[in-house]
């Protein structure tokens, strides 16, 4: 007969594995991320996308700027290969990458004088 606290134990174990994994993947095809700095996601097919750098020169909200300003990312997707991927919201806004349009969907928060709040920048890939 099993002894009851190593079943338990060994369930414990199983379901947390089982629960941690769902955890860690992101949805793909047509798939929106949200990504950090430095806080690489893993994707469903097995693929990671990381945000590497994050430059924000848009005009602080109730501000008067000579400039618009722009924000611009670079993510680095590591597929079979390593691409890394300069968007940004004026002129490159889209980028192809192998099979895949990979779009700049946002950047917040949008800037406001005297803070320096971490960026969360969303991107959008689908098979094109």
């Amino acid at each position: 007969m099993i002894d009851k606290r190593i079943l338990a134990t060994f369930l414990i174990l199983i379901s947390s594995m089982v629960f941690s994994c769902d955890e860690e993947y992101e949805v793909f095809e047509g798939g929106e991320f949200s990504l950090r700095l430095n806080q690489p996601k893993r994707l469903i097919d097995g693929s990671v996308l990381e945000l590497v750098g994050v430059e924000d020169s848009r005009c602080p909200e109730n501000t008067n700027c000579v400039w618009e300003g722009r924000s611009a990312v670079k993510i680095r997707w590591t597929r079979n290969e390593t691409y890394d991927i300069d968007l940004n919201d004026v002129e490159y806004i889209h980028v192809q990458v192998e099979e895949y349009l990979v779009t700049l969907v946002e950047v917040n928060p949008y800037p406001t004088t005297g803070l320096t709040i971490e960026k969360v920048v969303k991107i959008k890939i689908e098979l094109n």
